[in-house]
């Protein structure tokens, strides 16, 4: 059987690296992209490259830089907004950017269309709609909607859209990550982007309590 050709979008975090290692598990034909678009915790692009590398993928940073000026306000993006010290992002928090998942999976879309891949993967996961609704699976399928609609007759069939963590919690996602060899190390979470984690913002926090909750030892290093 021919393997699904299948472009993940691999931001460096837990999630992002967790699926690229379960599809490169399945057997997927994988590439990967990564988006560069000004953000606070560009670190992460470095965590993108090294999951990459270890899978003998190829990875392409999108370069989105001009983004971030247009999204003024928000901690990501703004240099002058300070990212909260929060134990989850809340409703509103400044850390969600608006608009920046359908931003990021058009341009993907359209790589992946350019590529041949069948298959686009993302790292959404159970909780993420909460806070941020473009990540849910109703979004999914309208999103798939809309671009099913855009590349008609550009694309036959057209890439199909999945999350495949979307129903796991990231407690799950870090069990899944363990049994196939990820080392935690090499991912990186926090939003402030500095040496080492903060500790203290939302992101971290997530993380935390993720590894406590799946009962695995985090190896992370904490400013706090």
């Amino acid at each position: 059987m021919t393997p699904t050709r299948t472009l993940v979008v691999l931001s460096g975090g837990i999630d992002s690296v967790v699926l690229a290692h379960a599809c490169a598990a399945e057997g997927k034909e994988l590439s990967a992209i990564a988006f560069d678009y000004g953000q606070r915790h560009r670190k992460e692009l470095g965590y993108a490259e090294r999951a990459a590398r270890k899978l003998g993928i190829e990875l392409v940073v999108a370069d989105l830089r001009g983004y971030s000026r247009l999204m003024r306000g928000f901690s990501l993006t703004d240099a002058e907004v300070t990212v909260p010290d929060e134990h989850y992002t809340r409703t509103g928090s400044v850390n969600v950017v608006p608009n920046r998942n359908p931003v990021f999976m058009t341009v993907a879309y359209a790589h992946a269309v350019l590529a041949g891949a069948r298959e686009m993967c993302l790292g959404f996961l159970s909780e993420d709609a909460a806070t941020a609704p473009d990540t849910s699976p109703e979004f999914l399928t309208a999103f798939n909607a809309m671009e099913a609609r855009a590349v008609e007759g550009l694309a036959d069939p057209p890439p199909r859209v999945t999350a495949p963590l979307i129903t796991l919690r990231k407690a799950d996602v870090l069990r899944r990550g363990a049994g196939l060899g990820v080392d935690w190390h090499d991912t990186w979470t926090c939003f402030k982007g500095g040496a080492l984690h903060c500790g203290t913002c939302a992101s971290c926090h997530d993380r935390r309590h993720a590894f406590t909750e799946a009962e695995l030892t985090d190896p992370t290093r904490y400013e706090r």
